[in-house]
């Protein structure tokens, strides 16, 4: 694992060089051609370090520690310098960087990457991001309106690996995007060996169509609402456990495939199979598939995938809570993505440096009750600083194998079969710092 991070890592390394020194490719990633291009202390580069670095503190203390981590502390800039400096940077210079990442790590792993029955299992989710009660922001993302008022809020998107744990791609969008749309607007960036996993909001005519008529389907697994169409109620209704159908358009799915460039009629039907699934309270849940096939895809098969849906859950959970993800370092629509960009990117590189401790868990899981895991928050914790000294040191090899031994230090039993009921509680509006029963922060 090692040998592969150390290719990643000088992959990653190659992109920043090439950006920073051939102005042609400079020109896509700035604001202007003539950006980044005098000699100043806030190079491309130091800027894009500081931001990956994750700046949840003030500003001035952030510049302060950056500088004197790369041995400049005589040469340290102000946080209104910084702050100029970003602004040239174009957001989508970490999402394409991150792209690379991905692409990487599916090259350099090979077999060792994890699939199931050579799919893989891509979870697709969304969420919200509470944001800065700021002019610019609100214009750009919007606000959700609850008994408080107009709450500026922005509507995250993601598409996780859920077997490597990888973040395949994502993007932050204004709220009043619809996850669906979104998923539909990417399905293009979805690999052809893809399975979709989605929750019940995605279901509809329009998405279940392309995916099933694009030059290069795609597989899914979606779970719908009792009540989605006539269909599924009249499933429900049967005693059937598994059902191939054909669904007709409605009136509103016409109208939705016509602003998609399709032209289709009522007569126009998409095959999709529906299965019952049992869950542990006795409640049955409806999922929809394109794997017809029920001895190859039996029905506890699709239940097992669906489950591994929840690992992009917790990753959401990981991302606002270990990191901080409505913590933004700046004020403006740019500092926001460019935050939310580098946060992905940072958490898959945290993903690739846990792969080095594979064997050591499979190791010890033998001489213990329950199986290991690294501890996330503290491995974050870890990659504090250091994930800069990446991106400096000539021979990345040594700083990977010491982030290892320090996740290693740091590792947590899991428990099957735990639960815990979901309390949901009302957002605090007031005062800075909240404290949390299961969570400290760490970054």
């Amino acid at each position: 694992m090692v040998v592969a991070n150390v290719k990643i890592i000088e992959e990653l390394k190659l992109f920043l060089d090439i950006v920073s020194c051939n102005p042609e490719i400079k020109s896509v990633f700035t604001q202007s051609p003539a950006d980044f291009t005098r000699n100043r202390k806030l190079t491309i580069e130091r800027v894009v370090g500081l931001i990956i670095n994750l700046p949840k503190r003030t500003l001035s203390a952030e510049i302060q520690d950056f500088f004197d981590l790369i041995g400049q502390s005589s040469e340290t800039a102000t946080k209104g310098a910084f702050c100029l400096q970003r602004a040239k940077l174009n957001h989508c210079f970490f999402s394409v960087w991150n792209t690379w990442l991905v692409k990487n790590f599916y090259q350099y792993y090979g077999a060792k990457v994890k699939r199931w029955r050579g799919f893989r299992l891509l979870a697709v989710d969304g969420s919200t991001a509470y944001l800065l009660n700021n002019k610019e922001v609100i214009e750009h993302f919007g606000t959700q309106d609850n008994q408080r008022g107009r709450v500026p809020m922005a509507r995250v998107f993601q598409v996780y690996d859920v077997l490597n744990k990888m973040i395949v791609f994502g993007g932050i969008h204004p709220i009043k995007e619809s996850e669906r749309k979104l998923l539909i607007n990417e399905i293009d960036r979805l690999y052809d060996d893809s399975l979709i996993i989605c929750d019940r909001g995605f279901p509809s005519y329009s998405l279940i169509y392309l995916l099933n008529n694009h030059e290069r389907p795609r597989n899914f697994i979606m779970r719908c609402s009792v009540t989605f169409n006539r269909n599924v109620k009249a499933f429900l209704s049967s005693k059937k456990r598994s059902q191939v159908v054909e669904i007709n358009p409605s009136k509103e799915a016409i109208e939705q495939m016509k602003q998609e460039g399709y032209h289709i009629t009522t007569t126009t039907t998409i095959k999709v199979r529906m299965v019952k699934v049992k869950l542990s309270t006795g409640k049955t849940e409806v999922l929809l598939t394109n794997l017809y096939d029920e001895k190859k895809y039996t029905i506890a098969d699709l239940a097992h995938l669906y489950k591994l849906r929840w690992g992009i859950e917790t990753g959401y959970g990981s991302q606002k809570n270990q990191l901080q993800m409505e913590q933004f370092s700046g004020h403006k629509v740019i500092c926001i993505r460019q935050d939310f960009g580098a946060m992905i990117f940072v958490k898959n590189l945290q993903s690739l440096i846990e792969k080095q401790s594979d064997e050591y868990l499979e190791q010890i899981t033998t001489e213990r009750k329950y199986q290991y895991k690294i501890n996330h928050n503290v491995g974050l914790a870890s990659l504090k600083n250091n994930i800069v000294k990446l991106f400096l040191e000539n021979d990345p090899e040594n700083l990977l194998l010491k982030l290892q031994k320090m996740f290693e230090r740091n590792i947590e039993p899991i428990r099957p079969g735990r639960h815990n009921p979901r309390i949901k509680k009302a957002r605090r509006l007031n005062g800075k710092y909240q404290t949390f029963t299961n969570y400290k922060r760490a970054i």
